[in-house]
């Protein structure tokens, strides 16, 4: 090692020995008080700064925004203590969607403990690696599947200098050369990617074992790249590297050991009926519509899926993992909460899709029931995590427990219609372009697309018709807001061209903009069958807004509710809402925080600040 390496990697040691004694302390605030319990300004930043909320009373005006999604997160707070009340968190719809929660993150709890704590660097550890980060190879990598050829052109390279002709010259030349530029992070074994930077130019490896044969790496240049090892966040992301390959390697020696003396096996009739239902389910769905992106099944579709079942068939044995019955039940419960995706629905393709999802699940289970047997189950961090999911899903479950109470009979319709019939209106007509996804994940890109500067246009033309409501061209064309339901209700209140979006809704998420809008005023005529179902629907979302907001105040009474909202207003936000995924130990991916329903567009917030303002 040179002089000028010897003192890089001093300076590197002592940075990486300093310690940072203090951190900065922040006071938390409440924004609101209820019942015996506080949602804190931090709380709040945090559930704000990573939700994608739009209103359309906020105009885009911060200020009006903070306001909507305060009253919002107090409305879920108030309907969650309700609906614990009600003992809605021992019902089977809760724990249908609950349990595959608590069991990632029971995974991703075992993952830190054998994992990540298990996966330290030294400090020499780092200054190898900052080392490493300053420079890049550029080698020459030949390749060949057969052994003795590799040999004997190691032997001809150590004994030549024309590496060129060596190559073109039978048998070397079915031997395959390809320049690569080697960095640090870019070889998966850290014990070759060593090797390599241990070399000079014009120097080359024995042989190594390879996914692809046999390979040799001739480095042929190597440029130094100097790093500014005072920056924290570049230093930080060396060092993650390194880490990141390491937990990788730590995770695959993990699952060998804990799964190479397990044999499960799924029973045959208990798969059998779920993968049936399931492909029933998927065909129903492609001859109603077609979806060339494939099939997601929906709450309500799971919903029909158990109901055919019945509890005798849900209740059946898949599989036990250390004495632990898995059930028919336990799987639907995953893959509801999986959304997977079925592009074909021929029912080959449907019966092998789910026996890899299956066996994924075994492996699932096992490490469930793993960290379930190393207490992983009892630890507050956990229980503190799953808390803000649980009051967001037994609000929104709570909220679906008053739809039939706001259905509207004929009685009601045929009352409006005579009401209407004899004196003028003023009906607000709309045209939108409507975009419904099935996933978070895909409404994610499509908000990310926009931002980049791409139209709602060119979005439409990538996914086509989504949503029953529209068109080929995602319109609904100019219609009366009423017969566009939920989505018509929200539009009347819009700006022409102002983005909304997403609206959860039975089959997924929706983004939709207003592209034209006018007021007629003329008396209400309705003959046709489909129009007065949609006035029904229409009736029907206005008749559950107002038992919502109706409700909310009374709880807010109840739980004698205070709002704080000059604290709110005051919270520095960056203005840029946005969803955020989070990678969980041994695979999956959830949303960083719930999605955040928009009751400021269910409630009277005027009123509500009469209850709650202190």
């Amino acid at each position: 090692m040179n002089s000028a390496s010897l003192k890089f990697l001093l300076i590197c040691l002592l940075i990486i020995c300093s310690v940072k004694n203090t951190q900065s302390q922040t006071n938390e605030y409440p924004v609101a008080e209820i019942a015996n319990t506080k949602i804190s300004d931090k709380e709040f930043l945090y559930r704000l700064e990573l939700s994608p909320f739009i209103t359309h009373k906020s105009a885009w005006n911060q200020d009006s925004m903070k306001s909507d999604f305060l009253y919002s997160l107090v409305a879920e707070r108030l309907w969650y203590l309700d609906a614990i009340e009600k003992g809605l968190n021992e019902s089977e719809d809760f724990r249908f969607y609950f349990k595959p929660l608590e069991d990632i993150f029971l995974r991703d709890a075992l993952f830190k403990k054998e994992i990540e704590d298990k996966v330290q660097l030294s400090a020499e550890d780092v200054a190898n690696a900052l080392n490493k980060a300053q420079y890049k190879l550029i080698s020459k990598i030949l390749n060949s599947t057969d052994s003795i050829l590799i040999y004997k052109l190691y032997s001809k390279l150590q004994t030549t200098t024309n590496y060129d002709s060596l190559l073109k010259a039978p048998p070397f030349n079915s031997v395959i050369a390809n320049q690569f530029e080697i960095s640090i992070g870019s070889i998966k074994d850290e014990e070759v990617e060593d090797y390599l930077f241990a070399l000079s130019p014009q120097e080359f490896t024995s042989p190594i074992k390879s996914e692809v044969g046999w390979v040799i790496f001739l480095i042929e240049n190597k440029l130094f790249t100097p790093i500014d090892i005072s920056d924290e966040a570049s230093v930080n992301k060396i060092k993650n590297i390194v880490r990141s390959r390491r937990i990788m390697l730590r995770t695959n020696e993990y699952l060998q050991n804990l799964l190479s003396n397990i044999t499960i096996n799924i029973d045959e009739t208990s798969f059998r009926l779920v993968a049936e239902k399931i492909y029933e389910r998927l065909s129903s769905l492609s001859q109603s519509k077609k979806d060339t992106s494939g099939f997601i099944l929906s709450d309500n579709e799971y919903r029909i899926i158990k109901s055919e079942l019945g509890e005798e068939n849900l209740s059946k044995e898949m599989f036990r993992v250390f004495g632990n019955n898995v059930t028919v039940w336990d799987f639907l419960a995953n893959l509801a909460f999986e959304e997977h995706r079925f592009q074909k629905i021929e029912k080959n393709n449907v019966f092998q899709k789910l026996n890899r999802i299956a066996k994924d699940f075994v492996q699932q289970q096992i490490l469930t029931y793993e960290a379930k047997n190393k207490g992983l189950d009892k630890q507050k961090s956990i229980y503190d995590e799953l808390e803000i999911w649980k009051q967001n899903y037994l609000a929104q479950l709570n909220k679906l427990t008053f739809l039939d109470s706001a259905r509207v009979d004929n009685n009601e319709l045929n009352q409006y219609l005579s009401e209407s019939s004899n004196k003028e209106n003023a009906l607000d007509y709309v045209n939108l372009k409507i975009l419904t996804l099935t996933s978070l994940q895909e409404t994610e890109n499509v908000l990310k697309q926009l931002k980049e500067g791409n139209t709602f246009d060119d979005v439409l033309k990538q996914f086509g018709k989504t949503d029953p409501l529209v068109d080929e061209n995602g319109q609904t064309g100019l219609q009366p807001a009423f017969a566009l339901g939920d989505i018509g209700t929200i539009a009347s209140k819009l700006n022409v061209n102002q983005l909304y979006g997403p609206i959860k809704r039975n089959d997924g998420y929706s983004l939709l903009i207003v592209t034209e809008k006018k007021t007629v005023t003329d008396s209400l005529k309705i003959d046709n069958n489909t129009t007065k179902e949609k006035l029904r629907n229409f009736l029907f979302q206005k008749k559950l807004n107002e038992t919502i907001s109706r409700k909310t105040i009374q709880l807010a009474q109840k739980y004698n509710a205070k709002v704080y909202e000059d604290t709110a207003l005051k919270t520095k936000t960056t203005g840029i809402q946005m969803f955020v995924h989070r990678l969980m130990g041994f695979g999956g991916r959830i949303a960083g925080i719930p999605l955040l329903d928009n009751w400021a567009e269910w409630i009277d917030t005027k009123k509500l600040k009469e209850v709650m303002l202190p």
